[in-house]
């Protein structure tokens, strides 16, 4: 807030200083510049080392898996339109679509801004099933914040009504249903048959998939201003990791719920404004015993998983999960630069500033999102519909395609089928 904004509010009388008589001495600004990320030169010099590619049966959660960390995919060389399917309503005024489909190699699962649960055969996308999951009572004005988990022959569906939904994925029916009293944020975890489901409140809740029995949960701090379509969960034997939308992530034990450690991903020292958003949106990724995650304040921190230390850390302020493999990790920026780093030390190898060739729609959203690691090249989709290919090792890119509406919801890939969800609640397939 501006010093002429302050003393608008001043109903109290408490600005003293005369605007006629500044102070002496040099005006600084006190709050924390991030430094420009550059390129490393040494590092720049490096060849990038990507670890071999995998044809995956099925895309289960956010960001693939339960550590959120897809692998090296298969996927054609030059893939051609399969199939595309409207499921039904599209983003509005009030309903946004923040939730990435999943499946398996028969069916695909989508939810669209009014809470409707279509499963589509991925070969042709002909509709199998369709489930409303909105409470019969509620005004469907409202966003659509949650999301989609798949496990075996059940889907788990979370809501901002505070329901989490166990569904039959054969035949659409509901096995049971729970609220927990406050709408939720971010899509479900599942790991060893317990859901991991964080809500606007900051709470963690673990739940038994096979009854809907609370196992556990933790209660974290609470912020006056969060963001929408948050991160979810990365759980493993050992610990879960919740990105607190304090900008903290807390490490806790996956039996007890437990804290074991916390680390901060705020900036020290920024000063904040009463809307500044800490959230956590990009991340947590777990890989090989590190922690890749993100606040909304602009840092992004490789931590520990054992005993919460830092890493390395890099200003990049992202709403998008990082890939990591091989030696390398790629970020994409919310101001749509895509960025490489060598793993060891964050190093910068290339950057690729892809947001010159996006026309911007919405200011206030990722320009590009992704990015998914295919078949030695990154793919993106942005903003106006253009995807992007850009070729993992020096950073050169191509506008491949363009779908026929926006698109904010990271492309997925399922037995080398490419999935985009566009704004329109148009699914569109690629092989």
């Amino acid at each position: 807030m501006s010093c002429s904004s302050i003393k608008e509010l001043d109903f109290l009388d408490l600005y003293t200083v005369d605007d006629k008589k500044p102070l002496e001495g040099k005006r600084l600004d006190v709050s924390v510049s991030q430094k420009e990320i550059k390129i490393d030169i040494e590092a720049s010099k490096l060849p990038i080392t990507l670890e071999d590619t995998v044809k995956n049966s099925n895309w289960s959660q956010r960001g693939k898996n339960n550590y959120s960390a897809p692998e090296h995919l298969f996927i054609n060389d030059k893939i051609k339109f399969l199939w595309k399917k409207n499921i039904g309503d599209g983003e509005g005024t009030y309903n946004k679509i923040y939730t990435q489909p999943v499946g398996n190699e028969e069916s695909l699962y989508v939810l669209d801004s009014e809470g409707k649960l279509v499963s589509l055969n991925i070969k042709n996308g002909d509709v199998i099933w369709e489930q409303n999951i909105f409470p019969e009572d509620e005004s469907i004005n409202t966003n659509i914040d949650g999301g989609l988990a798949l496990s075996g022959d059940n889907i788990i569906i979370s809501s901002s009504y505070g329901e989490i939904i166990k569904i039959n994925i054969q035949d659409g029916n509901i096995d049971w249903k729970k609220n927990i009293n406050n709408p939720v944020q971010g899509a479900p975890s599942i790991f060893n048959n317990f859901i991991y489901q964080m809500t606007v409140n900051n709470e963690l809740f673990v739940i038994d998939i096979n009854t809907g029995t609370e196992i556990w949960r933790y209660e974290a701090s609470i912020v006056s201003a969060i963001a929408n379509g948050a991160a979810s969960p990365v759980v493993d034997s050992n610990l879960v990791i919740l990105p607190s939308n304090t900008g903290e992530l807390l490490a806790l034990d996956p039996i007890t719920g437990s804290l074991l450690w916390s680390t901060s991903l705020v900036i020290e020292g920024k000063i904040f404004g009463s809307l500044e958003l800490t959230d956590i949106d990009a991340g947590p990724v777990m890989h090989k015993g590190l922690i890749y995650s993100s606040s909304l304040s602009g840092k992004f921190a490789v931590i520990d998983s054992v005993s919460g230390g830092l890493i390395w850390e890099v200003p990049i302020k992202t709403s998008n999960n990082p890939v990591v493999n091989g030696d390398a990790v790629f970020i994409l920026s919310n101001d749509g630069r895509l960025i490489n780093l060598f793993r060891k030390n964050g190093n910068v190898r290339w950057i690729s500033n892809i947001s010159k060739e996006v026309k911007i729609n919405a200011n206030d959203a990722p320009i590009c999102s992704g990015p998914l690691l295919a078949k030695n090249n990154i793919w993106l989709v942005c903003q106006d519909g253009k995807v992007f290919k850009v070729n993992s090792h020096n950073g050169k890119y191509d506008n491949v395609f363009t779908l026929d509406s926006p698109s904010y919801i990271s492309p997925i890939i399922i037995n080398g089928t490419m999935i985009f969800y566009t704004e329109d609640a148009e699914v569109i397939a690629y092989r």
